[in-house]
C-alpha cells in the first residue's frame, strides 16, 4: 500500500511523542540560538556607520567588541548544548525504534521467516532503523530550527530596508520548483538502494554461514562474480542517488549565489542613492548570509530526509505484518498440563504466492495419551514436520482442530502453551557464546547446579570437564567448535532444563555416527520418560517401541497402530520398514527386535 510520506512522518511521530518535553528543550534552544545570532550584524552595521564612518568616539569600540565576543561565546556554548542533546535523543529514539521492530519480528510466524532471507530481515532492523534516525537528527528538527534562522533573519532584512528585501524574493519561485521535481525522484532512488543493498546482506549471509559448500565445490569465482554483478547494479544506483542529490545541491548553491549577486546590485543603487547606509547594506547580507546558510543547507538535509522516509517506508513494511499467531481475548495461562494431545479433523494447508494453496495436512485425527511415545514415519513430504509444528502453535489449523488436554491450543496464552513443548531437531540451533550460556537458554532461572545436572542427564558434563573452559568454553557461531553429537546432547540438555510436559523430536539421531548415535539415544530415553513424546525418526528401534505409530502419505494418516499391528498389515508402514531393515547391519536388526 502506498504510503505518503505525511503518514510515514505521522506514524513515527507516533515514537517521538513520549520525547516531546527533551524535543522543546532543543527546539527552544535553537529558538536562543537563532536570536543570539541576530546581534553580530547589527553591530556591525552600528561600528561601520557611527564609529569607522561616522567618527563618533573610539570608546565606543571596546564596548563593541567585547559585545561581539560575548555574543560569539553564547552562539558556541548553545550550539554545543544542541547538538549535544540532539545526539542524545536520536540515539535514544534509534535504540527504541530498534528494539520495537525486533520485537514485532519475533512474534511473527515461521511463515515470515520462510520467505525471506535473514540478511534481509537484518538489513531492515539495522541499516533502516539506523537510517531513519536521521529523520530527527538531521531532519525535521534541523529544518525547523533552520526555519527559525530564515524567519528572524527575514524579518531583521525587512527592518533594514524592505525595499531591497523585495529582490530576495524573485528566486522563490525556482527554489519551490526545484524542490518539487527533485523530491519524489530521490526517494524513489533511495528505496531501489536500500531494496538493493538488502538482497546484498541476504546473499551474503547465506553464502558466508555456507562456506564450507562454497569451498568443498570449488564455487568460491563463482561466488566472486554473483557478488560483483550485485554490487555493481546496487553501486549503478547509489551514483544516480548521489548524481541527483549532486544536481538539486548545485541548483540551490547557484540560486543562492545568483541572489546574493541581485543583492550587492540593489543594494550599492539604494546606497549610492542615499537610501541605504554602507553598514545597513554589510548588515543586510551578513542577515541573508545566515538565511543563505540554511538554504543551501536544505539540499542535503532534503536528501537525508527523502533517504530517512524510505527507511520508515521499509520499517513500516515489516510492523504492518499481523502476527497470524497471537493470543486470543481472555487467553488461558497454562501452568501445568497433563500432555494429551488430540487432533480432531485437521486439515492445514501453505499459502502461496500466488495465492495457490499446497496442502500439507488433510482430514488428521489422533489421540497422544499423556506419557505416550508417537511415532511419526512416511515418506519424504508426507507432513510429519508440519504436523509437529502445529503443536507448538508456529501455525494453526485451516480446519479442525488441535487440543491440549480437552481445550482448544487457541484458547491457551501462547508463552505458557510453548514453555509446556521442547523439541530437539536434527540440526538443533546453537547460539555463539558458552557452553553453559546454550544449555541455561532453556531455563534462564535455573541455578548453576540445574544446569550441570541436565548436563549430566544429556551426556554432555563428561566431554565438557574434559576442556580447560569447561562450562565457559565458546563454541563458536552455531556451535561450530563442537561435533555433531556433541551439539544434539547439549539441544537435549537444554530441553532437560526446560522440564516440558510434551517432547517433540524431529530426526534427533539421524547423520550421527554410531558412538554418538548411541550417546544420543541413552540421553533421549531419559528425557523421553513420563513425557508425551511426539517422534520423526528414521531408527526402526526408536519406532518399534513406540505405543502409537501414525504412518503418514501426501498429508494423511494412512496407517495408525503399533508396529506389531502395523507389521501384520502389509501396507505402507511395512513396505517402508522392509526396504530400511535390509539395508541394516545384523546388530541393528536385533535391535529393531526382527532378528
Amino acid at each position: 500500500m502506498f504510503r505518503t510520506k505525511y503518514s510515514l512522518a505521522s506514524r513515527f511521530f507516533g515514537l517521538v511523542k513520549p520525547h516531546l518535553p527533551f524535543v522543546m528543550v532543543i527546539f527552544l534552544t535553537g529558538l536562543l540560538q537563532a536570536g543570539v545570532s541576530l546581534i553580530a550584524p547589527w553591530i556591525t552595521k552600528i561600528m561601520i556607520d557611527h564609529i569607522l564612518i561616522g567618527k563618533e568616539g573610539t570608546w565606543t569600540l571596546g564596548k563593541i567588541i567585547s559585545l561581539l565576543t560575548l555574543t560569539m561565546c553564547m552562539g558556541i556554548v548553545l550550539q554545543f548544548a544542541r547538538n549535544w542533546m540532539e545526539t542524545k535523543l536520536f540515539i535514544q529514539l534509534t535504540n527504541e525504534l530498534r528494539l520495537k521492530l525486533y520485537a514485532h519480528i519475533l512474534k511473527l510466524s515461521p511463515r515470515f521467516f520462510d520467505s525471506r532471507q535473514a540478511g534481509s530481515i537484518i538489513s531492515r532492523v539495522i541499516q533502516d532503523v539506523n537510517g531513519a534516525q536521521n529523520l530527527v537528527s538531521a531532519g525535521v528538527l534541523g529544518l525547523l530550527i533552520d526555519l527559525l534562522f530564515v524567519i528572524f533573519a527575514g524579518c531583521m532584512v525587512v527592518l533594514l530596508h524592505w525595499k531591497l528585501a523585495l529582490f530576495c524574493l524573485i528566486l522563490l519561485p525556482l527554489y519551490a520548483i526545484s524542490h518539487k521535481k527533485f523530491n519524489s525522484k530521490l526517494r524513489r532512488s533511495w528505496k531501489e538502494v536500500h531494496q538493493e543493498s538488502e538482497n546484498m546482506s541476504g546473499d551474503l549471509v547465506e553464502r558466508v554461514s555456507g562456506v564450507r559448500v562454497v569451498q568443498s565445490f570449488q564455487r568460491e569465482q563463482f561466488e566472486l562474480e554473483r557478488l560483483r554483478n550485485q554490487s555493481q547494479t546496487y553501486t549503478s544506483k547509489l551514483r544516480y542517488t548521489y548524481l541527483l542529490s549532486n544536481v538539486f545541491g548545485r541548483i540551490t548553491q547557484s540560486l543562492t549565489e545568483i541572489g546574493k549577486i541581485i543583492i550587492w546590485i540593489a543594494g550599492a543603487s539604494f546606497v549610492l542613492n542615499g537610501d541605504l547606509s554602507v553598514g545597513g547594506l554589510i548588515a543586510f547580507q551578513a542577515y541573508l548570509a545566515l538565511a543563505y546558510g540554511p538554504i543551501n543547507r536544505f539540499a542535503a538535509t532534503n536528501v537525508m530526509i527523502q533517504n530517512s522516509f524510505s527507511n520508515l517506508e521499509r520499517i513500516f513494511e515489516v510492523l504492518d505484518i499481523e502476527p497470524e499467531i497471537k493470543n486470543a481475548d481472555h487467553a488461558i495461562p497454562l501452568d501445568q498440563c497433563r500432555g494429551e494431545v488430540r487432533f480432531e479433523h485437521v486439515g492445514f494447508f501453505y499459502k502461496e504466492e500466488r495465492g495457490e494453496q499446497e496442502f500439507a495436512l488433510q482430514n488428521i485425527n489422533f489421540t497422544a495419551y499423556p506419557g505416550q511415545m508417537v511415532a511419526l514415519v512416511g515418506p519424504s513430504g508426507a507432513g510429519k514436520s508440519t504436523l509437529i509444528q502445529l503443536i507448538s502453535r508456529f501455525y494453526d489449523p485451516e480446519a479442525g482442530t488441535v487440543r491440549l488436554d480437552g481445550i482448544d491450543l487457541k484458547e491457551y496464552e501462547l508463552h505458557s502453551l510453548r514453555n509446556q513443548v521442547a523439541a530437539v531437531f536434527q540440526d538443533h540451533i546453537l547460539f555463539s557464546g558458552t557452553i553453559y550460556e546454550n544449555i541455561s537458554y532453556g531455563n534462564p532461572e535455573a541455578t548453576r547446579d540445574e544446569v550441570i545436572e541436565a548436563a549430566k542427564a544429556a551426556n554432555v558434563h563428561t566431554f565438557v570437564m574434559e576442556w580447560e573452559d569447561q562450562y565457559s568454553t565458546i563454541i563458536g557461531e552455531r556451535g561450530t567448535r563442537l561435533s555433531g553429537g556433541q551439539k544434539q546432547r547439549i539441544a537435549i540438555a537444554r530441553a532437560f532444563l526446560k522440564n516440558p510436559r510434551i517432547l517433540i523430536l524431529d530426526e534427533a539421531t539421524s547423520a550421527l555416527d554410531a558412538e554418538s548415535e548411541a550417546l544420543v539415544t541413552e540421553a533421549l530415553d531419559k528425557l523421553m520418560q513420563g513425557r508425551t513424546t511426539f517422534v520423526i525418526a528414521h531408527r526402526l528401534s526408536t519406532i518399534v517401541r513406540a505405543e502409537q505409530i501414525l504412518v503418514m502419505n501426501q498429508g494423511e494418516i494412512v496407517e495408525q497402530g503399533t508396529h506389531h499391528t502395523l507389521w501384520g498389515n502389509r501396507g505402507l508402514y511395512w513396505e517402508l520398514y522392509e526396504k530400511q531393515w535390509k539395508a541394516m547391519r545384523p546388530q541393528e536388526q536385533i535391535e529393531s527386535g526382527q532378528l
